[in-house]
């Protein structure tokens, strides 16, 4: 077997890492090194296995760069994404305060970085040559079979990072970049994405949220104005409150939130759904968000409970700052159709109903929607304000009909419909969409 060459053996290095040493525990890198030691010791390991092990690494790079989108080089990816997604001292230092770095810290990161500077130019086919085999040129320009519209997807999100990979020289230059998108970006799935759900007891990103923004709704600019002024209070580390969107349904109360995710995500906004039966969840997701470096706005959608669910005392005991405190870089936001988000019937109050406290029986009902600092309404539009939504939807998706027919067509449609809201604008639009297809 031929000598190798220079960055096959630099692979050897990986053992020197003094922050970055999850990336030795991957699965591709192990595969990989072992190829490589395999060949570098000269180990009279037959050909044919040499060949397997490689068409295995392939093989699950591939199935690798089609689930998270990579494009191009699918070795360069997959280990930019090790390198930001790993959560170390030095990683979740940066993401809380990337200008206050120690430099013993900043010193033992450039040290790491020099060592995945040179795996970074590792090139598959060089090994491929070393076991004699066809080059398969595809895996260093690859293009995955779907390709996500929405731009802040896995593989498009380091960008930055591979520019600075293939850019700077300097391995200082290199770690300055690194840290400032620790700190912008997040480390970890908090890098990588913006809208989470809470499953197994970790945070799972959506990889394809709603990409809807403000300029996309019609509609309700003072409910919009004071959602994005507490938002961005918050975002600036100044007293912000919880907020309640309550009101008819299909105002765009969902769609306000979502649209506040798409304009501060990159300012370090991210957003966590949660249904009501995760409440009892509330202290470990606190737990594993207040010592990071972002903020977190914990979403909960149409939220209202009956008189019998009791899970909503989870979240007004941190509210109210119980033992379990609420961290100053979460909020809660919901929507909910009701303003009192626990269910009151007449009985509550009825001084015969058998309630010795009657007063405190009605007061801790309502006790939970006076916990938002901020509540905010939204009311169905009146008909002009719903002809107003119609026509800029239509204009918005460059509907070829006339301003009359329109009118007549929406106002016919939210009479045989829904009644008057902005989903029901949409929905009527959806339609006219389907009829010019």
């Amino acid at each position: 077997m031929i000598n190798m060459c220079t960055n096959l053996n630099s692979f050897s290095k990986l053992n020197s890492l003094l922050l970055y040493r999850n990336i030795l525990d991957d699965q591709i890198v192990k595969k990989l090194s072992k190829l490589i030691s395999s060949l570098n010791k000269n180990n009279n390991t037959d050909t044919k296995t040499l060949k397997n092990n490689y068409y295995e690494l392939i093989a699950d790079l591939i199935k690798i760069a089609e689930q998270e989108n990579f494009a191009g080089d699918i070795w360069k990816e997959y280990l930019l994404k090790l390198i930001i997604t790993d959560q170390n001292i030095f990683s979740l230092r940066c993401e809380q305060d990337a200008k206050n770095i120690g430099d013993s810290l900043y010193q033992a990161a450039i040290h790491d970085l020099k060592i995945l500077q040179q795996i970074y130019q590792f090139k598959l086919q060089n090994l491929a040559q070393q076991i004699e085999l066809k080059d398969l040129n595809f895996i260093n320009n690859f293009l995955p079979s779907k390709r996500s519209k929405n731009k802040e997807t896995p593989a498009s999100n380091f960008k930055k990072i591979i520019d600075a990979f293939n850019n700077h020289r300097a391995t200082t230059t290199l770690t300055k970049s690194l840290m400032e998108y620790y700190q912008d970006h997040g480390v970890g799935t908090l890098g990588l994405y913006k809208a989470f759900r809470w499953k197994d007891n970790q945070l799972i990103g959506i990889k394809d949220p709603d990409s809807i923004s403000f300029d996309n709704l019609v509609g309700y600019e003072n409910q919009q104005e004071k959602l994005i002024h507490n938002t961005e209070a918050f975002l600036n580390n100044k007293a912000a409150n919880n907020v309640l969107l309550f009101g008819d349904s299909g105002t765009g109360k969902s769609s306000s939130v979502k649209a506040l995710l798409n304009q501060y995500s990159e300012v370090g906004l991210r957003l966590i759904e949660l249904n009501k039966d995760q409440m009892k969840e509330l202290p470990k997701i606190l737990e594993s968000l207040k010592k990071r470096g972002l903020h977190f706005i914990i979403f909960m959608d149409d939220l209202s409970f009956e008189d019998f669910e009791t899970e909503y005392k989870y979240m007004k005991a941190i509210i109210e700052g119980g033992v379990e405190v609420k961290p100053d870089n979460v909020l809660f936001y919901a929507t909910s159709n009701r303003r009192h988000l626990i269910k009151e019937k007449w009985s509550d109050r009825d001084q015969e109903s058998g309630e010795v406290h009657l007063s405190d029986a009605i007061q801790e009902k309502i006790s939970l929607s006076s916990r938002f600092g901020l509540t905010i309404f939204y009311e169905s539009p009146n008909q002009k304000d719903y002809l107003t939504i119609v026509k800029e939807l239509a204009k918005q998706n460059k509907l070829t009909i006339s301003e009359e027919k329109l009118k007549t067509k929406a106002l016919q449609w939210e009479m045989w419909h829904n009644g008057r809201s902005g989903r029901t604008a949409q929905q009527f639009i959806n339609y006219l969409l389907g009829q010019e297809a």
